[in-house]
């Protein structure tokens, strides 16, 4: 996606590095985002049993959309919300205790 966003856009990265990141970001929350939709597994989710579980009246794309930017922001705090699961007694994540989602194992 990164190759082809800058061959076809003919972007010069020296100038604008920042520019890159927004498309790395972009095309990742697009895998995520498809994959959490259609689903519920991304790839790594499916090899270690993993799938997402959430309300059936919120299962749209703008659901899916705000989990991946609120995992984002996790990310930039330092982790903050992925580290909370230490703290929670079902065990889940920031963003997932916000937005009533959780992750289950799967024996299949």
């Amino acid at each position: 996606m990164t190759f082809f966003t800058l061959a076809v856009f003919n972007i010069d990265l020296s100038s604008n590095s920042n520019l890159l990141r927004f498309i790395l970001w972009a095309s990742s929350g697009t895998y995520f985002i498809s994959s959490w939709l259609y689903g519920g597994q991304t790839l790594a989710m499916k090899a270690w049993k993993l799938k997402l579980i959430i309300p059936e009246e919120k299962k749209f794309f703008n659901f899916f959309l705000l989990r991946y930017f609120l995992a984002s922001m996790s990310m930039v705090f330092f982790g903050i919300g992925f580290l909370y699961i230490f703290f929670d007694k079902n065990n889940r994540y920031l963003h997932d205790r916000i937005l009533g989602s959780e992750i289950i194992y799967t024996q299949t």
